[in-house]
C-alpha cells in the first residue's frame, strides 16, 4: 500500500499537521507534496491531486484520494488499528471528542489562526472563543488520569486533533488550568509535534492574513 499526502504549509494549516501526525502514528511511510495555502491556482492543484474540495489535507491511498481529515484518519484506523484506542467505549469517547474538534471551535479557530512559530499574538476573547477555550481544558482536565499522560491511554487519534490546539494556545498565551496544563505541555513536547513546528519554523512563506498583531513588549 502506498501513501502520498497532500499538505498545506506547516506554518498555518493545523489540518495538515493533524494527516501529517496520523500518518506518523500509523508508521506507514508515505510521500508528501505541500502545496502552498491562498496562492492562485492552490485550490485548482489541490483538486487536480484528488482533493474534491481544493481543501487539504488530501491522502492518496494506493490510488484512492481521501480529503477529509477525520475521513484520513477511519482510512488508517482500518489498515492500522492503533489509530483510536483499543476498548470500545474509549474509542467512542475519543471519537466523539474528534467530532467536537472536527465540526466545532468555530470561534476559537476564527479568533486564533494556527500560526505554529507565532509567540505573543494578540487575539479578541469574546464570550464564544472563552466558552471553546473552557470546553478544550475541561476536556484535557481529564488526562494523565492513569499511567499515561494522554488523555485514553497510548498516544493516539484524539490526542493528535487536539495538538493544533495547544499550539494555538502558546501562540496566543492562553491561560491553561492547572488541571489541564500537564497534557498541554505534553501534546507541545511530542517529539513528532515538535518536528512538525520546527519544519513549520523554518517555512518562508508569510500568510498575512493569519499574522496577527504581536504584543507590545
Amino acid at each position: 500500500m502506498t501513501f502520498h499526502l497532500i499538505i498545506g504549509n506547516r506554518n498555518y494549516s493545523s489540518w495538515s499537521m493533524r494527516a501529517w501526525l496520523l500518518l506518523r502514528l500509523s508508521g506507514a511511510p508515505f510521500e508528501e507534496t505541500v502545496v502552498p495555502l491562498y496562492e492562485q491556482g492552490s485550490r485548482a492543484r489541490v483538486e487536480a491531486l484528488g482533493g474534491e474540495t481544493g481543501l487539504v489535507p488530501v491522502l492518496n491511498v494506493g490510488g484512492m484520494p481521501v480529503w477529509d481529515t477525520l475521513a484520513i484518519a477511519e482510512t488508517l484506523y482500518e489498515l492500522y488499528p492503533a489509530v483510536w484506542p483499543a476498548k470500545l467505549s474509549d474509542r467512542a469517547r475519543a471519537r466523539s471528542y474528534a467530532g467536537e474538534v472536527h465540526s466545532g471551535l468555530n470561534a476559537l479557530r476564527e479568533a486564533m489562526p494556527v500560526n505554529t512559530r507565532g509567540r505573543r499574538r494578540q487575539a479578541v476573547v469574546t464570550p464564544a472563543v472563552q466558552a471553546d477555550i473552557d470546553r478544550v481544558n475541561t476536556i484535557w482536565a481529564r488526562a494523565g488520569q492513569s499511567d499515561s499522560p494522554w488523555l485514553l491511554g497510548d498516544f493516539c487519534a484524539i490526542d493528535i486533533f487536539f495538538a493544533p490546539v495547544a499550539t494555538r494556545f502558546r501562540t496566543y498565551g492562553v491561560e491553561v488550568p492547572v488541571q489541564a496544563r500537564p497534557y498541554c505541555e505534553a501534546l507541545l513536547a511530542h517529539p513528532w509535534v515538535q518536528e512538525w513546528c520546527q519544519m513549520g519554523f523554518e517555512e518562508q512563506a508569510l500568510i498575512p492574513s493569519l499574522e496577527m498583531p504581536a504584543l507590545p513588549g
